[in-house]
């Protein structure tokens, strides 16, 4: 614009000079009359130029805006992919911890298949039917009934009691034999919920977070009365954690505030969830 500007001052100073010298002919005002068209003329194209700077101005501020709306919107879809993998990601870690729940279920169902197969055939190897009539055993003389004799009755809870001072003595492995054992006996037990409670709470000390969700998950399933209910969805939650997945640990976090508030456990989950991004 200051070149035009220039321009324009250069010209008209020019005219100016031109129509000062006295040499220049000058017949009746022509060569005045010139000059003056030729500053309209140079006025009316300067005003025109300024004229069209503007409109690209506001074409180039017009195109500026577009720019930068499209950038941003730009921006934002790329953020809400990078979430949508990022969920994507989490939802394929979460397939995979459920594949190797299942594996370890699949596992521990074989087990108790051969289990039971084992005891069948073993059952039926050696029990043999009583003899009847003629090949019946007499009765000895002088007993008109056989006399009852007093047994001793099972200490089947012994396992549950010697697994409990285990793990007072902090000998984790003698007492997840024995309350696995004490379980697999005693299936009927009030205790059962307390020998899942108590395993999850030894894989939980041992890190082993896997194991540790698949015992508290027994309590949080099987037993939605047990006195352990609310400390079992905890830890399940805080092992999900501890494993990465958010999303399940999010869940029993959640649970646990929303079925137990004022509780230790409802504020020990808040602390935990208050953590998760």
């Amino acid at each position: 614009m200051n070149v035009i500007t220039l321009f324009f001052l250069i010209i008209v100073t020019a005219a100016t000079s031109f129509a000062g010298n006295s040499t220049l002919p000058i017949i009746n005002g022509q060569r005045i009359d010139d000059l003056r068209s030729s500053y309209a003329t140079l006025t009316v194209r300067y005003e025109g130029v300024l004229s069209n700077i503007g409109q690209l101005t506001g074409r180039f501020d017009e195109f500026k805006y577009n720019a930068d709306k499209l950038n941003k919107n730009v921006n934002k879809n790329r953020l809400k992919i990078d979430n949508l993998s990022k969920k994507v990601s989490s939802i394929g870690n979460k397939l995979n911890k459920l594949g190797n729940k299942i594996d370890l279920l699949s596992k521990g169902i074989d087990k108790l298949q051969l289990m039971l197969k084992t005891s069948a055939s073993n059952n039926r190897g050696t029990l043999k039917k009583p003899p009847t009539g003629s090949n019946a055993p007499p009765i000895a003389a002088g007993l008109s009934k056989i006399p009852k004799t007093k047994t001793k009755p099972l200490t089947v809870s012994d396992d549950y009691d010697k697994a409990m001072n285990s793990l007072k003595q902090k000998n984790y492995k003698e007492s997840l034999k024995l309350f696995s054992k004490f379980i697999k006996n005693n299936p009927e037990d009030k205790r059962i919920a307390s020998a899942y409670f108590q395993k999850g709470e030894i894989y939980f000390a041992l890190k082993q977070y896997d194991s540790a969700i698949i015992d508290y998950d027994q309590v949080v399933t099987r037993f939605p009365r047990s006195e352990h209910i609310a400390s079992a969805m905890l830890k399940e939650g805080i092992c999900f954690l501890k494993l990465g997945d958010s999303i399940d640990a999010r869940y029993l976090l959640k649970k646990v505030i929303q079925g137990f508030p004022g509780s230790t456990q409802s504020k020990l989950a808040l602390s935990y969830l208050q953590k998760i991004k």
